[in-house]
């Protein structure tokens, strides 16, 4: 599916970052569950979507506050249709005098365990003169790290380099390499498109292609404005080697009416509870991830700290490639808005 992308007029701080973060978004495969006999509430869990999952439809008189309520995600996801969903993600921004890091936050309603689930990936590019350099990104899948330099721009904290399995694959566009990112069905691991996965996931993938069965993904592409998800273009997809696409819109993180991060300010709500996760108690936003205590980055990675300074996150994980820039940590825009 071709990107709609437009050319973006840098007339105000707010339209640069707009465009960095559209020009830079990351294209997903996501892998998707139909139900066995139709399409309902299984493949909604895997559809990504707003928080408030009506964020594109009709709002006239009618209670605003409910749709922003994460309590019953589970019962608003099943009365909702799949024709009312569209497709959407969250981004954030921080800025140093030498990178710029941009944050993806992918929503889903429900997953195998727990309503609300939320993951993401945090892209690194370096600074030039009139452009942007994709170094590679980190991505966030349940309560672990991955790392994915693109074409070695970034080494391992040792200084040697990654393996192939662990570089970052990309679509070329005329001004940007897209990331290629892909999510798992039910629980929504997020990692890049390629074999350095969850190794539960790369067997039952390998164990699909030795049945010769094939996958049923949608890949979503991002764009200026989403469209409404189609029960007749997923269902092209159902048990054949045809993806669906569709488009995804960018909501910023920061947005005072459609982000997050001011009703997480004046928690507790309806969507977060008093400890600042979503409602439900497993899922968290992006200012709340971090490493569980027995993985192995845990020891020096504070929480939130991909949220709080990326810059300090991604020095602790990686170290610059050859002839490239090392990591400043002096900010002029900070995740939150703030320099």
């Amino acid at each position: 599916m071709p990107i709609l992308f437009h050319t973006f007029v840098d007339k105000t701080e707010n339209d640069f970052y707009t465009g960095l973060a559209l020009k830079w978004a990351p294209i997903d495969y996501q892998y998707v569950r139909f139900d066995k006999n139709k399409l309902s509430y299984g493949i909604k869990k895997d559809l990504v979507v707003p928080v408030d999952l009506q964020y594109y439809g009709k709002r006239d008189n009618i209670d605003l506050e409910s749709h922003w309520d994460t309590r019953n995600i589970r019962d608003r996801l099943n009365e909702v249709t799949i024709e009312q969903l569209k497709p959407a993600a969250y981004y954030s921004i921080s800025e140093t005098e030498s990178h710029y890091y941009i944050l993806y936050s992918f929503y889903h309603a429900d997953d195998d365990t727990h309503p609300n689930d939320m993951e993401g990936c945090l892209v690194i590019l370096e600074k030039q003169e009139t452009s942007q350099f994709l170094l590679g990104i980190i991505t966030v899948a349940h309560y672990d790290f991955w790392l994915y330099p693109y074409k070695n721009n970034l080494l391992n904290k040792s200084g040697r380099e990654f393996a192939g399995e662990q570089q970052l694959e990309v679509d070329e566009e005329l001004d940007s390499k897209r990331p290629l990112i892909q999510q798992e069905k039910g629980k929504h691991g997020l990692y890049a498109l390629g074999t350095k996965i969850n190794v539960g996931t790369k067997l039952v993938q390998w164990f699909y292609a030795l049945l010769g069965i094939h996958p049923d993904v949608i890949v979503l592409y991002p764009n200026e404005e989403a469209f409404p998800y189609s029960i007749e273009n997923l269902n092209k997809g159902k048990n054949t080697p045809y993806d669906p696409s569709f488009y995804y819109e960018l909501v910023d993180v920061l947005d005072p009416k459609e982000g997050l991060w001011e009703r997480w300010k004046n928690r507790p709500n309806s969507t977060f509870a008093e400890d600042g996760k979503f409602h439900g108690g497993s899922a968290n936003p992006p200012w709340l991830w971090k490493e569980k205590e027995w993985l192995k980055f845990s020891q020096d990675i504070e929480l939130g700290l991909m949220w709080q300074d990326p810059a300090e996150l991604v020095s602790k994980l990686f170290k610059p490639g050859l002839n490239r820039k090392p990591f400043s940590t002096k900010y002029i825009r900070k995740m939150d808005g703030t320099s």
